[in-house]
């Protein structure tokens, strides 16, 4: 009898195992063969993953763990036992599936403004990024969805553009020109996905940011003149 379990936790990142137990017939003395397989492809130990075998009485099992597991490691894994006696031409094999399910680790992500540290006044524009970073142990396509939520995200006055590379994805929120009703907090928020069915779309991510926009302040008018009042001199207002 094969029976598959698991434990551990499937965020990719964290130690993840698997654990195949075979039972034989009481009174039958003999160890049987037993592997794990993914995809028709046996399973060997490796850089991220570690076969241990225990036997105990009539049970055998076999472990496989993952550490750290990778969201390449999603997948259908198949336990193989076979019992094998010539003498009595006894040839059985027995087999388990069980399904990992790996979810992506929420992403770091940082917001900012330019410029950043000074006044930000009416008539401006500013450009808001925000900046989503995969971590490594994503090591599969992804892609990612964002929204905006603030005081100004409709109108003619804003566009948000994206760009994306291997591990990072940045957006931006530009509001052109500004006024005083675009001071509020701006947030982004994201998670990241894959359209492969082992894969769990991280939790969402989310940062935060304090625009102030102060109006534009008037212009400083001063006069001054020089030169003398009498008439057929020269004089001047500055």
């Amino acid at each position: 009898v094969v029976t598959t379990s698991s434990y551990g936790s499937s965020i990719a990142g964290s130690v993840y195992s698997l654990v195949c137990t075979v039972k034989v017939v009481d009174g039958l003395v003999v160890v049987p063969d037993v592997l794990w397989m993914k995809d028709g492809i046996v399973v060997v130990n490796g850089t991220n993953t570690t076969l241990a075998r225990t036997v105990s009485g009539g049970n055998s099992a076999l472990n496989l763990t993952f550490n750290p597991l990778l969201t390449s490691h999603g997948g259908q894994y198949t336990c193989v036992a076979t019992i094998s006696i010539p003498q009595i031409s006894l040839n059985v094999t027995n087999s388990s599936t069980v399904t990992v399910s790996v979810q992506i680790p929420v992403p770091n992500v940082t917001i900012s403004f330019v410029p950043l540290g000074s006044s930000v006044y009416s008539g401006n524009s500013i450009n808001i990024s925000c900046v989503f970073r995969v971590p490594s142990v994503v090591d599969i396509p992804v892609f990612f969805r964002n929204l905006w939520i603030g005081p100004t995200l409709n109108g003619s006055r804003t566009t948000i553009t994206t760009a994306q590379s291997i591990m990072v994805y940045n957006t931006t929120l530009v509001i052109n020109p500004l006024n005083t009703s675009d001071t509020g907090i701006y947030r982004c928020v994201g998670n990241i996905s894959s359209n492969s069915k082992y894969i769990v779309a991280s939790n969402n991510a989310s940062a935060n940011i304090s625009l102030s926009v102060q109006a534009l302040p008037p212009p400083v008018v001063t006069t001054s003149s020089y030169g003398s009042s009498i008439a057929g001199s020269v004089y001047s207002l500055v």
